[in-house]
């Protein structure tokens, strides 16, 4: 019986740590080029304009990943505003 107690236990407690798995953010599958040739064949989905502060990084890439994109081809490296794209094979 203790066995079967343990095994419950370690099921219950197994159980709750995958509920509690927070998922990795959409925008960590997001990669940034400044390359034009980066993104041929791909799918525009739409532009990505965001305030240039500490964050626009995170937020370019979180607003690329709520179009559907998984590239954002920035307009130059001094701005992160750009365009994202959904690419078949996009690697990091």
């Amino acid at each position: 019986m203790n066995a079967l107690h343990r095994a419950c236990a370690a099921l219950i407690v197994i159980s709750w740590a995958a509920g509690c798995a927070t998922p990795a953010p959409a925008s960590d599958s997001v990669r940034v080029t400044l390359t034009l040739a980066d993104v041929d064949g791909c799918a525009l989905l739409g532009k990505v304009i965001v305030a240039q502060t500490p964050d626009a990084y995170m937020e370019a890439r979180n607003e690329t990943a709520r179009l559907g994109g998984n590239v954002l081809l920035r307009k130059n490296d001094q701005v992160w505003n750009g365009n994202a794209y959904h690419c078949p094979a996009a690697g990091h």
